[in-house]
């Protein structure tokens, strides 16, 4: 990363946490579970790197590590999507919406003239 005292400490976490988990057996074989469940082995392949992917084998074993992994987008999204907003009765945007398309079909009209 660097030449500086200060950038010869850093690692790259990715790495370390890899290599932490080989050394107690819990890194899991994407290989492996590419022939056992492809489905997992796509997600933690091409989806971001989370804890529970180190929970799937070895001393640290959770049955829901599984779940947690396929559905952590979920979890990730749904606190962005606070409310949903009510559907309007009213007839004022849909006149505004036919409004602004007759007017840029006007507009693009006599604009190539």
């Amino acid at each position: 990363f660097g030449l500086t005292y200060d950038e010869v400490l850093k690692v790259d976490w990715l790495v370390y946490m890899d290599k932490i988990a080989s050394f107690i057996g819990a890194k899991p074989s994407v290989l492996r579970l590419l022939l056992t469940d492809p489905q997992l082995a796509l997600t933690i392949f091409f989806g971001p790197c989370s804890p529970y992917q180190y929970r799937l084998e070895g001393p640290g074993r959770w049955e829901g590590a599984r779940q947690a992994i396929l559905t952590q987008w979920d979890r990730t999204l749904k606190p962005t999507r606070t409310r949903v907003p009510a559907k309007s009765s009213s007839l004022c945007p849909s006149l505004l919406t036919v409004m602004g398309f007759l007017l840029l079909l006007a507009a693009l009209f006599f604009g190539f003239q």
